[in-house]
């Protein structure tokens, strides 16, 4: 036999071999393709999973042990280029995200400077070079974090002035280039990196700069950015469903359709006099809600604990809890509903002239969410004769009691925008 028939003959041989250990895959659990990342990979006890704000500078292990034990399963915190001008005081991030992983939570770390681009400023950085400096932190903070961070958010806001010049857009394109060739170095890339959080919602004629939408088209195409991140903070949570809808499509029209979409910052804060802190509850349990019903993967809370203490003051108020760590109704109620929620799934939502319903199922029953945007409605709660019904209460404190007498076709209520929970089982 030629040499050359004889190479031909084995590479036959293995290529027919590869096939058949390809087809097998299914079953053997041997990866013959790419391994599969972005959000829809995210494993979660929850319709969806819940992450909450943190400060990295002031975070205790007694807080990130609570987070835990609240059904929180992320927590997001940012971390920035070691310069003066952007990370004056040190933060022992390593140790941060090993504290973390010890309270059995997982780290959501967002990447992002001040508002030059990428935190730098001139007397840093020569011309020209910030965005290969910024590329090379982020590698080296990535490489060394691979194993211990979850999820990796490129920027924050970078469509708002506060976070990023606007005479700078054009170097924001070519930083997020740099970034994108430089963890293309990467031997196992990370499982889901997102990007930009933008503060208004992308590919909508006039809320974010081109340059911007650009610059996360091309990231998402060289399959360096997984997912979109979005701020979608509106005053009526139920509208973000169609706003999803929107973006979902625009991202298909750009052939992205596996990019995912994650909502990476959403509260509302209790301050006077715009919110008491029964509204803020209400708010925010239907914010939770509205990601269910939009089939949203991953939520990130606005924030857990209260920057300040003045109660007029909108950005000293949006935590879970105040600046001396009591706990708010907004806390009791959500936490109350996961553990109610925990383990279920979407099952079903309609919306009709301002009535939600919203159905999960877990296990052999069925979980009924009802609440209004307004008006006080009557609802129905369908249940077949002899089924049990169990009301729960989120508002103003918990309480789990009695859907009243059985009505034909199920149980009558009155909904209210503030989200009661019907359980219906066997």
């Amino acid at each position: 036999m030629k040499k050359s028939s004889f190479f031909s003959s084995v590479a036959g041989r293995l290529r027919g071999a590869f096939r058949l250990l390809c087809a097998s895959a299914a079953l053997a659990a041997v990866a013959c393709t790419a391994q599969a990342r972005g959000i829809a990979e995210l494993g979660t006890e929850y319709p969806v999973a819940l992450s909450v704000q943190i400060d990295p500078a002031t975070i205790t292990n007694e807080d990130l042990n609570e987070i835990r034990a609240s059904g929180f399963e992320f927590v997001r915190f940012g971390a920035r280029p070691p310069l003066k001008s952007v990370n004056p005081a040190s933060v022992d991030y390593s140790g941060l995200i090993k504290r973390v992983k010890n309270a059995r939570l997982q780290a959501i770390v967002t990447l992002f400077g001040g508002r030059e681009i990428w935190g730098q400023s001139p007397a840093e950085a020569g011309e020209g070079q910030r965005e290969k400096l910024f590329a090379k932190f982020a590698l080296e903070f990535m490489s060394a974090h691979a194993a211990d961070v979850a999820v990796w958010e490129l920027w924050n806001e970078p469509d708002h002035k506060t976070f990023l010049n606007p005479s700078l857009f054009s170097s924001f394109e070519t930083a997020t280039a740099e970034f994108c060739r430089s963890i293309a170095q990467m031997k196992t890339p990370p499982k889901i990196v997102m990007g930009f959080g933008f503060a208004k919602l992308p590919f909508s004629p006039g809320q974010v700069p081109s340059q911007l939408e650009n610059a996360f088209v091309s990231a998402a195409k060289a399959d360096c950015l997984t997912d979109i991140s979005i701020h979608p903070y509106r005053s009526i949570p139920e509208t973000a469903i169609a706003d999803y809808g929107k973006l979902r499509a625009k991202l298909d029209q750009q052939q992205l359709g596996k990019v995912g979409i994650v909502a990476s910052e959403w509260g509302y804060a209790s301050y006077l006099p715009v919110r008491d802190r029964n509204t803020q509850a209400s708010l925010i349990l239907r914010e939770y809600l509205t990601n269910v019903a939009a089939g949203i993967r991953l939520l990130n809370l606005y924030a857990w604990q209260d920057r300040g203490t003045s109660v007029i003051s909108r950005e000293d108020n949006f935590g879970l809890k105040s600046k001396g760590g009591e706990k708010k109704e907004a806390f009791s109620s959500l936490t109350e509903f996961l553990k109610i929620a925990r383990n279920s799934k979407k099952l079903s939502y309609q919306s009709n002239a301002g009535l939600n319903k919203l159905v999960l199922s877990r296990g052999n029953s069925l979980l009924h969410v009802v609440w209004t945007q307004s008006a006080e409605q009557n609802v129905l709660v369908p249940a077949d004769k002899g089924k049990k019904c169990t009301r729960v209460d989120f508002f103003p404190q918990v309480r789990h009691g009695s859907c009243g007498s059985p009505v034909d076709g199920g149980f009558a209520a009155k909904a209210t925008d503030y989200p009661v929970l019907f359980s219906i089982s066997e």
